[in-house]
């Protein structure tokens, strides 16, 4: 079941205009949430995240999105679906609704179900890293929403296939590091944790957020660090993981001819899996 401004339709009949002007300018927000028997996971700092999103681009927040009423559309979709335990990856996206592209007047939100969730059965092989230098990450605001403009993750996910990798590193135009194809990026070195700023270019979304607090909260003997990273910091890495909310933490085995440790890596992963069960 696919939900259109409220309203519940079968897949093969949800359809989106050719002539909604977010398919045609990309101004098209999306926010990943984790559902499971009915309970909505970290639902409040989401919808904030959505909100926010909404007004970084003009987008008319219409008097209706409550929280209370994004959270009930999300649990009738499941419900509707047919899911009684399953823990399931839903996605709300907001698109603007006139043709006119300059027109803030209207909105529409479709609600959908991405796929299943399982953040213990993660990928138990090498999983491999390379960058990414074919194109680069603006800088700015824009690049840390979730929007239907993927050209950099879909061009760098074929160059993984033609060269068999699992992910790139993603740079931005001052040539540090962004993130990866797949996820936000964390580098393990001595005592400290680091991950790229916000104005690095890096997808600002909650599950980022949620490791970052159990980096400095339940992690003794570590502190999480937000800096700049050169491809040069991956070298002299103890370990390195990415973070997703489709899998929650994936730890990386080797970039180029340097292998990983998992150790502190599994520590964090397990903690984030208690949060989502």
């Amino acid at each position: 079941m696919v939900n259109i401004n409220g309203k519940f339709f079968p897949k093969e009949e949800a359809f989106i205009s050719l002539f909604n002007t977010s398919i045609v300018t990309g101004d098209f927000i999306f926010e990943n949430i984790i559902v499971s028997k009915e309970n909505v996971f970290f639902y409040e700092d989401h919808y904030f995240n959505l909100l926010s999103s909404m007004r970084i681009l003009k987008m008319k927040i219409p008097m209706s999105f409550t929280p209370e009423y994004l959270e009930s559309q999300l649990r009738e979709l499941y419900v509707n679906s047919g899911f009684i335990s399953a823990t399931k990856l839903m996605r709300i996206m907001i698109s603007n609704s006139e043709t006119n592209a300059v027109s803030i007047d209207l909105v529409n939100h479709y609600i959908c179900t991405v796929g299943d969730v399982d953040y213990s059965n993660f990928n138990t092989e090498k999983y491999t890293l390379d960058v990414f230098k074919d194109y680069f990450k603006n800088l700015g605001l824009l690049s840390n929403l979730n929007t239907n403009n993927q050209l950099i993750n879909r061009i760098g996910s074929r160059y993984c296939i033609e060269n068999d990798f699992n992910d790139c590193v993603v740079l931005n135009n001052s040539k540090t590091i962004s993130e990866t194809l797949n996820g936000n990026i964390f580098l393990l070195v001595n005592d400290k944790i680091l991950t790229p700023p916000l104005k690095d270019g890096c997808n600002n979304n909650v599950i980022r957020s949620k490791i970052i607090d159990i980096i400095n909260n339940d992690i003794e003997g570590f502190s999480l660090v937000e800096q700049s990273l050169s491809v040069y910091d991956i070298q002299k890495s103890d370990e390195l993981f990415i973070s997703n909310i489709t899998f929650g933490i994936q730890s990386i085995g080797k970039f180029r001819k340097k292998d990983f440790a998992v150790t502190v890596t599994n520590i964090i992963r397990n903690k984030l899996c208690l949060l989502v069960v």
